[in-house]
């Protein structure tokens, strides 16, 4: 008997697969994109050209939403799909539910228990206030050395999911002739002290995931908080959930650890990691060989980066370390250091995932248990009931919770910050991590934000720096494919 996939509480990618049957993909990935090795968006065509499209784009998104959600509760008669459709209240509850029968948005669309969400947006419908929904979506990009992602800010990718979110929401609205709302609960600082990360990071993406949003029309519709913040507020209490965390780990077995592994240590901050470990500290206990420190801290803007792609290489396939060896073998000692890095690597690594796991697991038992005796817990502001709940992950013992694709059924089991955009120059986007794409596509080049000539409309923290908002095809038209990069009928 197959035993069962342990359940998906992370977002995963295809780079360790690529890893595990093309291991030189690694060593021909580029480290960075620097300016000026491809187009210059900048800021004038971006505000006069670009976002005007975008929001057209959206604006396609929502009335095609609406249309099918009206066009089908035409045709249906009796209860076959909804209860009780001749009451004004139930009706109102089953067109926003058939929002999410939307194959194209919701995987599982299918499989939906649209009775039961029926009922459930029914209840809240009865109350004052807008509807609001809310959805758990989103880490700070995370590089690994360049193999995965192009930079740690929101790029092309967070658009994309954004003006899915936003198209949703103003569908819900335009079918209620109300208003109503998304909550994204970023989980950057929730999954903190697993991953590594840098405060003043989760903040930024946060910033700027909410100016995209402005951007393309959904100021105030949909809006970004932290999870951690959040769930406080309505537990009352976060003193319990953290011992809960602290109680967890000896509990988790290997075998849950080695499920997740990969996943979970691609998206360590290994940068801060490093520097941590360049200051003395031992980041979850591991400290790191004097000589390996010794070696990075001469030359750690070259070298941090080549042991980052090398232990994380080795990570997913041990098979590879002859491969890199080669890149070490001119380095004093260097098929020591490369053993030595590979292992601080495995050992963080473990560590990490085993606090990740911790930290789900104190979260749904928390969730599970409810708010302490005594502690009323709050709506979200200016809402009346708590919020409708969505996910990007399918809960298969939650028929009636609604699982988003958030970048389209091309890509429905990735989430933005674990990839790049390219624009292949026919056709859709193409969604993937830097080192997929590159293999893909090896001539493909960046577009970068121009630096100065005028004030950026959004994305201007990647304007002048190395981080690209996307790739593209040699050859095409890539503002025209850029503008045209949210119309429905092109993705």
């Amino acid at each position: 008997m197959t035993a069962p996939s342990p359940e998906r509480i992370v977002s995963d990618s295809g780079l360790p697969a690529l890893l595990r049957h093309r291991p030189h993909a690694a060593l021909r990935t580029p480290y960075a994109f620097p300016p000026g090795s491809g187009p210059v968006l900048d800021a004038e065509t971006l505000r006069e050209h670009i976002l005007p499209r975008w929001r057209e784009g959206v604006e396609k998104q929502t009335k095609a939403l609406v249309r099918r959600a009206r066009s089908t509760m035409e045709a249906l008669s009796g209860d076959a799909l909804y209860s009780t459709l001749d009451d004004p209240l139930s009706r109102r509850a089953a067109l926003v539910a058939e929002l999410f029968r939307t194959h194209t948005l919701v995987k599982n669309a299918g499989r939906l228990d649209v009775r039961a969400l029926q009922r459930t947006l029914a209840g809240v419908l009865s109350t004052e206030g807008p509807l609001h929904f809310e959805i758990a979506w989103g880490h700070v990009k995370r590089g690994l050395a360049g193999l995965k992602t192009p930079g740690p800010w929101a790029d092309l990718a967070e658009a994309l999911a954004i003006g899915r979110l936003t198209a949703l929401t103003r569908a819900a609205s335009r079918l209620l002739d109300g208003e109503a709302r998304l909550t994204v609960l970023s989980g950057g600082t929730r999954f903190q002290d697993a991953l590594l990360t840098r405060s003043e990071q989760l903040m930024a993406y946060d910033t700027q995931r909410q100016e995209v949003a402005a951007a393309l029309g959904a100021a105030g519709a949909v809006t970004f908080r932290d999870f951690a913040t959040v769930r406080a507020e309505r537990d009352g209490d976060r003193t319990g959930r953290r011992e809960t965390h602290r109680r967890k780990p000896a509990e988790i077995r290997a075998a849950e650890i080695r499920a997740r592994l990969h996943t979970v240590a691609f998206n360590v901050d290994w940068e801060n990691v490093l520097a941590l470990a360049a200051d003395g500290a031992a980041p979850h206990g591991v400290p790191m060989p004097a000589p390996l420190a010794d070696w990075l801290a001469g030359a750690p803007a070259e070298r941090g980066p080549l042991l980052i792609r090398a232990a994380a290489a080795c990570l997913v396939d041990p098979g590879a370390q002859p491969l890199w060896a080669e890149q070490f073998a001119a380095v004093e000692d260097g098929e020591e250091l490369l053993e030595e890095g590979i292992a601080f690597f495995a050992h963080v690594s473990w560590e990490a995932t085993r606090r990740y796991i911790a930290i789900h697991k104190a979260g749904e038992e928390a969730a599970a248990a409810g708010p302490p005796a005594g502690a009323e817990a709050p709506p979200p502001a200016g809402t009346a009931t708590r919020p409708i709940r969505l996910t990007v992950h399918e809960k298969r013992d939650r028929p009636a919770l609604p699982a988003l694709a958030v970048l389209g059924m091309r890509a429905p089991e990735l989430l933005p910050q674990h990839l790049a955009v390219l624009l292949p120059g026919s056709g859709g986007p193409e969604f993937g991590t830097v080192a997929e794409l590159h293999a893909r596509l090896p001539a493909a080049r960046p577009v970068h934000l121009a630096a100065g000539g005028g004030t950026q409309p959004v994305f201007g923290w990647l304007a002048g720096t190395a981080q690209p908002l996307c790739l593209v095809a040699p050859e095409a038209d890539w503002q025209r494919d850029l503008g045209a990069v949210l119309d429905p009928e092109r993705g």
